[in-house]
C-alpha cells in the first residue's frame, strides 16, 4: 500500500527546465516524488548558478537535473546517481 506522495516543489519553477519524469523515493514510511527535469547545460543562457546536473535542494525545491544534450545512457546514470543522493538526504533529514 502507497502513502501519499510528498512534492517539495516543482524544478520548472526554479531553473526553467523540462519536465522529463517524476522519480518515486520511498525513504523510511515516506513517498517523495521527485521531479527530473532536461536543461542544456551547454546554453550560453544557462545561469551559472544552476547546478550542473544531480540531485539539489534550493529553498522548498527539491529536484533531479540531468542534461538534455546526454545520451540516454548517461541520461539514465545522472538520474540514478541524483536518487542515491536523493535518499541520502532526505535520510539524514528525516531520519535522524
Amino acid at each position: 500500500m502507497f502513502e501519499p506522495s510528498h512534492n517539495p516543489g516543482h524544478l520548472a519553477t526554479t531553473f526553467g527546465g523540462r519536465t522529463i519524469g517524476v522519480v518515486q523515493l520511498r525513504v523510511g514510511g515516506r513517498l517523495y516524488a521527485v521531479p527530473v527535469e532536461a536543461m542544456d547545460f551547454a546554453s550560453s543562457t544557462t545561469d551559472a548558478s544552476c547546478p550542473r546536473g544531480g540531485f539539489f535542494v534550493q529553498g522548498d525545491a527539491m529536484g533531479i537535473l540531468v542534461d538534455q544534450g546526454a545520451t540516454e545512457q548517461q541520461m539514465r546514470t545522472q538520474v540514478m546517481e541524483g536518487c542515491a543522493e536523493a535518499v541520502r538526504h532526505l535520510s539524514a533529514r528525516f531520519l535522524n
